[in-house]
């Protein structure tokens, strides 16, 4: 019974256990809770009294609530596994990572208290951090950011801190300090990793740092310390600190103690660990701006990665004032590898670039002397303060910082200047210390002084030991000096612009890129000698940039306001690193000097180019363009060319540019920039580039259209995010364009639009895009933006918009907070594969639609709308769909207003219209009743703002009314034209606003909305409407628009394309204009009807003067032909005239002078001398016009008489059976033997057709002629010629009897003769 029980028992606690394992959050041990120290109150007189990892988590808590100024005592040793450790697997824990006391979040969480670890020791600190937030910066550590106050007195046990983003600043102990940080120690069991600024200690420090010592391995990229990763106060110092660590660094600026120094002091510190970096690499430093080192050691070996500066004490110092004291020691043993290379002999040294004062302080010692214990002495005696360097004679291979074993000199020791080993030097204090005294050589050399130049070095007069080859001031050798070099001066320029000691001329630059030479420099950065100057002249006010490109030799630059300026007014301002890049506002006329150097005032071999740019141009604007970019004078485009122009200027850095399309300009045609192959043209593709992208090109300007046309943009596959006409664009604004055949297809993930990919807070205004465009992309594809999260108004879309996720017919996805999209229509078929598809919006963030309408079918799988496929928090007011919804997956998210709304307070104005004719399908299935939602998902306060229509109320005009409020004066935004529009749209037009009244339609019916205040005026149905012109051949007019003549819908044609519009006025029919040219000869009508005015225009070759012919179907005045000096009629007579050569036959055509010229007259006109237009144009008043209007009219003969020497009685001709003249007015194909006038002007045979509004001229010569020769001249009255007659000569003959054939009865024969006997060229042939 008592086993039975006991089982039971056991069963009870087994399954009690079982339950709690179950319930125990995923973490393993129990959830640690913080709790509050029991001794102190935080304050500096009373510190808590921190014992348990729970208390000091407690305290990190407090200070990051804000509680930044309260301290603490460490009264234990603390074990932090607890609150923070690695997952564990085994151990069912997850990852815990520390959060470190105080950050950066904003001044009231940097700590400032004290905190003193009291000797204790903190174990496994645990921190793996990934910061979410790249470009915000983030401090990780034990402490994070601890800006004031005091943290003191901790050692560090199996530290393990590790962070991957840029941004960190990290350290074992805090990532950024500046308070005093004083007696930490970290195990050589911790270790720290990052990316930038890492220090073993601290990750950057601006405090004093002392009595520290790191044993940590330490990793990072650039700015890795052992102490420090990047110290940065001037008046502060790292005293009495070691690092023992490894330190590697996969960048620049690496060092033992510090890896970017700035400035201050390091006093008594000492490197033993090895040193790996890529560049600027150093035992103490990597990189120092300005130092000061006393009493120090480096014993680690150093290795950098590159080509580039690295030493055994410090890797590069700017900074030549920068100063040594007490010794420099180094292990002249420690090897220093240098891009794959162990460095030898002189390529070995302490400061791999740059120089200190007092460099003879710096010291080489081989590892016997440093093992003698010789460095410890002279360390110990150069001592300032309390710290103390010491050795354990034979134990110790160098000296130790902090070492209780002092060094002594037993006795007096004289050795010579080449290191010979001293081995009298014990642990053991003697009575009396000894001195150590060096001797040089007995034979000294000596050197002359060499004045220095403006370009080249010289040197002090001074003495050399020529055992150890040190240098001395004095000829008894006991004046060392570690500086010999006097340096060049550099050039001094004066107002002149000339150097004042060498007369070197400052060079010039120009616009574009400058070929310079950077030659080393002597003076400091802040100095204009320590640059070399060149000189521009601002030719306008503006602003000025200089780009420097010096294949990554890291430059620095200035800018001076004159050659002999004490401060500058600008400098590099870092943003092209390694090179420089400065701008500055300028003045027009005014010479600036702009200073360039390598950043350690070395040469640089090679050339340099210098790019200058006025304005951001760095030269001239193309042809033809104008500007200059501003908001106030923009650039103004006329071609395609200009675009590509802008285009490459925005995306070459200049982002604030503006442009606006010219005033002159109708439409740019960008088929010259992009384009598809054409293979049979052996055309490439070329796809337009956006204007402006991410990387650091974002549009941030205006660009203006200016009511102008785009058309054939092109954009195939586009690789990269944001594609467009402009690709990623940042507050910018755009407005007034109106695209045409725009073709945009992006292969990437996000955001297409055929005006912006990606438009973060732009102003997007009157853009239109028409019905033959299309867009194409994956994820937020817009027929307008891709995306856009601005300010969007009077956009109108009627592309053809594909894409998956977040489609829309103006934008894909709209992520604007309190802004608007406003009058804006999408008429385009929109579709996604995917979700969130809508005709307005595919997503919407937040803000207001108004005023806005949706034409097109929307088709996605998920989130469908006519207006907005998902929306979060949107507010409609007054908007319409009228499109067909379908959504291909089953969905309860569609609908034919929105597809989902997710935020209840959404809210409905106004009125928000939709189609209850259109068409909802959900998976296949069109859905009908109550299944056929406005809303699919989710609610809009006041939902009773939703109403349907049905197609005839959306026809009739009641919706548009209702849309305006009810009203028809005023503001007003929805028309629609009655009878025509079949929905409300947003485009105001004569005639389409709508009112509200007792009307009558067309066909007799009533109706309740017109377009016209008059209940007298009908009302357009659709019923009555005319598709195509219809002739009425009792009234002979055509009807358009309207069957019912009283409608004002209805029109009268006069053609039966409907092209040449009529109106009616008593009882006639009148058409406005009509324009004849040669190539409009005939109208398709049967309408009669008054042209008012009636013009014929014929456009002459550039320079035609003399003589042309003229027919027309209308009455004219002579006087009123523009371009004629005279217009002649053709009169009824031509006169042989004789000649002395028989074989020719000499004709003169008599022309007449009338002031009125009837319809059907031939003319000849003379051509006025000048004639700018080079145009002939008549014009003619209120012509009737009929059926035969353009009838070719009937050739008059022509009186043939002989001349008989005066302008009397004259015989009848006999040369000539019958001739006649006439004209036509349409291409007409002339008979064998017609005369006309040629293109030079000359009456001769024509051939061919004769050209519309031209005259001929037919003759028949008798069989005595038919061999002569016929000239033909015109005769023109003339009182002041003996005969009357003024003979011009027109014509140069023409042999007919070449090819006249004529019958036997003398009969000209017209085409191929018949079977018969003819005779040509007097002689008979016969046709069989």
């Amino acid at each position: 019974m008592k086993k039975k029980q006991l089982h039971k028992s056991n069963w009870l606690v087994t399954m009690l256990l079982l339950v709690m394992a179950i319930l125990m959050p995923y973490g393993g041990a129990w959830a640690q809770t913080p709790s509050r120290p029991s001794i102190g109150d935080g304050s500096a007189d009373k510190p808590y009294k921190i014992s348990t990892a729970a208390e000091l988590a407690w305290f990190r808590d407090q200070v990051n609530s804000g509680y930044t100024t309260i301290s603490a005592t460490l009264t234990k040793d603390i074990d932090l596994a607890e609150f923070c450790h690695a997952k564990d697997g085994t151990k069912y824990t997850k990852e815990v990572s520390w959060t470190p006391i105080g950050n950066s979040d904003n001044i009231e969480n940097m700590y400032q208290g004290t905190f003193d670890g009291n000797g204790k020791t903190i174990r496994n600190l645990y921190i793996n951090d990934i910061s979410e937030y790249i470009g915000i910066p983030c401090e990780a550590g034990f402490f994070g950011y601890a800006e004031k106050g005091s943290i003191k007195n901790i050692t560090f046990d199996n530290a393990k801190v590790k962070t991957t983003a840029d941004d960190y600043r990290t350290g074992i102990l805090v990532g950024v300090a500046g308070s005093c940080i004083e007696n930490i120690k970290i195990l050589a069991n911790c270790s720290v990793e990052g990316k930038n600024y890492v220090g073993g200690i601290v990750g950057r420090a601006n405090g004093d740092i002392g009595n520290c010592e790191n044993h940590a391995m330490v990793n990072g990229a650039n700015f890795v310390g052992g102490i420090v990763g990047n110290y940065v106060f001037s008046d502060k110092s790292i005293t009495s600190c070691a690092n023992y660590g490894v330190i590697t660094g996969s960048g620049e600026s690496v060092g033992g103690i510090a890896g970017y120094f700035v400035s201050g002091t390091i006093l008594n510190c000492a490197n033993y660990g090895d040193i790996t970096g890529t560049f600027y690499v150093g035992n103490l430093i990597g990189c120092a701006d300005e130092c000061n080192l006393n009493n120090v050691l480096g014993t680690g070996n150093v290795t950098a990665t590159s080509a580039d500066r690295a030493g055994l004490l410090v890797g590069n110092i700017d900074n030549s004032s920068s100063t040594a004291s007490g010794i420099l020691a180094y292990n002249s043993s420690a090897k220093l590898t240098i891009n794959g290379t162990e460095q030898t002999g002189d390529a070995v040294k302490a400061i791999g670039g740059g120089s200190l004062t007092s460099a003879e302080k710096i010291m080489a010692f081989t590892a016997e002397q440093l093992k003698s214990g010789m460095v410890a002495n002279l360390l110990q005696k150069n001592v300032s303060g309390s710290a103390k360097w010491g050795q354990k004679l034979n134990t110790d291979d160098y000296p130790l910082l902090g070492s209780a074993d002092e060094v002594y000199l037993d006795g007096n020791v004289t050795t010579n200047c080449l290191g010979e080993q001293v081995s009298a030097f014990t642990n053991t204090k003697p009575a009396q210390e000894g001195t150590l005294t060096v001797k040089h050589g007995d034979s000294p050399i000596h050197h002359e002084s060499v004045a220095a130049t403006c370009t080249t070095d010289g040197n002090i007069e001074y003495w050399e030991c020529n055992l150890c080859h040190k240098s001395f001031s004095d000829k008894l050798l006991t004046q060392g000096v570690s500086t010999l070099v006097v340096s060049a001066t550099g050039h001094k320029y004066g107002e002149n612009d000339k150097c004042t000691m060498c007369q070197k001329e400052i060079p010039s630059l120009t616009l574009g890129n400058n070929l310079i030479t950077i030659e080393k420099t002597y003076g400091s950065r802040d100095e204009i000698s320590g640059y070399n100057l060149y000189k521009y002249t601002a030719p306008e006010d503006g602003r000025l940039e200089v780009t420097a490109n010096s294949n990554d030799n890291n430059t620095c630059g200035t800018l001076w306001e004159s050659p002999t300026a004490a401060s500058r007014l600008t400098y590099d301002d870092s943003s092209n690193w390694p090179d420089f890049k400065i701008t500055y506002t300028v003045t027009k006329g005014t010479t600036y000097y702009i200073g360039a150097r390598k950043l350690d005032g070395n040469a640089i071999e090679g050339e340099v180019k210098l790019n200058v740019k006025m304005n951001g141009l760095e030269g001239e604007l193309p042809t033809g363009m104008t500007g200059k970019g501003t908001e106030a004078e923009p650039f103004e485009l006329k071609t395609a060319d200009h675009l590509a122009w802008f285009r490459d200027f925005v995306n070459e850095g200049n982002m604030k540019a503006c442009a606006k399309i010219a005033d002159d300009v109708k439409e740019i045609d960008m088929s010259t920039v992009c384009h598809k192959a054409d293979t049979e043209k052996q055309v490439a593709e070329l796809s337009w580039t956006p204007i402006g992208n991410f990387a650091g090109n974002k549009y941030q300007g205006t660009f203006d259209g200016n009511g102008k046309t785009i058309s054939n943009l092109y954009i195939i596959n586009a690789a990269s995010s944001s594609v467009g006409f402009f690709g990623y664009a940042e507050k910018g604004s755009f407005k007034n364009i109106t695209f045409d055949n725009a073709k945009v297809k992006s292969t990437v993930d996000h955001y297409t639009g055929i005006l912006a990919g990606f438009g973060e807070l732009c102003i997007i205004e009157n853009i239109k895009t028409l019905a033959n465009c299309s867009v194409e992309g994956k994820n937020g594809v817009g027929g307008i933006a891709g995306m856009a999260s601005g300010d969007i108004g009077n956009c109108e879309n009627h592309a053809m918009v594909n894409g998956a996720n977040g489609v829309g017919g103006i934008v894909g996805d709209y992520r604007g907070s309190g802004k608007s999209i406003i009058s804006c229509a999408n008429y385009g078929v929109v579709t996604g594969t995917g979700n969130c598809v809508g005709g307005i919006a595919g997503g919407y963030g937040s803000g207001t639609i108004q005023n806005c309408a949706n034409y097109g079918d929307i088709t996605g799988a998920d989130i469908v709308g006519n207006l907005i496929g998902d929306g979060s928090i949107c507010n409609l007011n007054n908007v319409l769909g009228t499109g067909n919804v379908i959504a291909t997956s089953d969905t309860e998210r569609a609908g034919l207003l929105v597809g989902r709304i997710i935020n209840s307070s959404s809210t409905a104005s106004g009125i928000l219209a939709y189609n209850s004719s259109s068409k909802l399908t959900i998976n296949k299935i069109e859905q009908t009743g109550n299944a056929v939602k406005a809303i699919g998902k989710g609610s809009l306060t006041y939902p009773e703002k939703i109403k349907a229509f049905t197609a005839e109320q959306l026809n009739s005009g009641e919706v548009a009314y209702l849309l305006n409020g009810s009203k028809s004066e005023g503001e007003l935004v929805w028309y629609q034209k009655l009878g025509t529009d079949a929905y409300p749209v947003l485009v105001a037009e004569e005639g389409n606003t709508v009112y509200h009244g007792s009307f009558t339609c067309c066909d007799g019916t009533a109706a309740s909305y017109s377009n016209s205040t008059s209940e007298n005026e009908l009302v357009h149905v659709a019923s009555a409407t005319l598709t195509s012109p219809v002739f009425d051949s009792a009234k002979h007019i055509y009807h358009m628009g309207c069957s019912n003549e009283s409608c004002p819908e209805h029109k009268y044609a006069a053609n039966a394309d409907g092209t040449l519009k009529a109106t009616k006025a008593d009882g006639k029919f009148y058409v406005e204009k009509l324009a004849l040219t040669d190539a409009s000869t005939a109208i398709n009508t049967q309408a009669q009807f008054t042209v008012k005015k009636l013009q014929y225009s014929r456009q002459l070759t550039e320079g035609q003067t003399g003589y042309v012919t003229l027919c027309l179907p209308f009455d004219i005045k002579a006087a009123d032909v523009a371009g004629a000096e005279k217009c002649y009629p053709v009169g009824d007579m031509m006169i042989h005239m004789p000649t002395a050569d028989a074989s020719v036959l000499k004709f003169v055509l008599m022309l007449d002078e009338q002031s009125v010229i009837k319809a059907g007259t031939p003319m000849i006109v003379k051509l006025a001398a000048e004639n700018a237009a080079q145009k002939l144009v008549a014009t003619a008043q209120n012509v009737e016009y009929n059926a035969n209007f353009f009838a070719n009219p009937t050739a008059k003969s022509l009186t043939l008489r002989d001349w008989d020497g005066k302008s009397g009685f004259m015989t009848i001709c006999h040369e000539l059976t019958n001739a006649s003249i006439g004209g036509v007015y349409t291409t007409t194909p002339m008979a064998e033997g017609s005369y006309s006038f040629r293109a030079d002007g000359k009456f001769g045979i024509h051939t061919g057709d004769l050209s519309p509004y031209r005259i001929y001229l037919n003759v028949q010569p008798s069989q005595s002629a038919s061999s002569r020769t016929m000239l033909f001249s015109i005769g023109l009255p003339d009182d002041s010629s003996t005969t009357g007659i003024r003979i011009i000569s027109l014509g140069d003959g023409k042999q007919t009897g070449s090819s006249a054939i004529y019958t036997l009865e003398g009969q000209r024969v017209m085409g191929t003769p018949r079977k018969g006997i003819y005779i040509k060229n007097g002689k008979k042939f016969s046709v069989k």
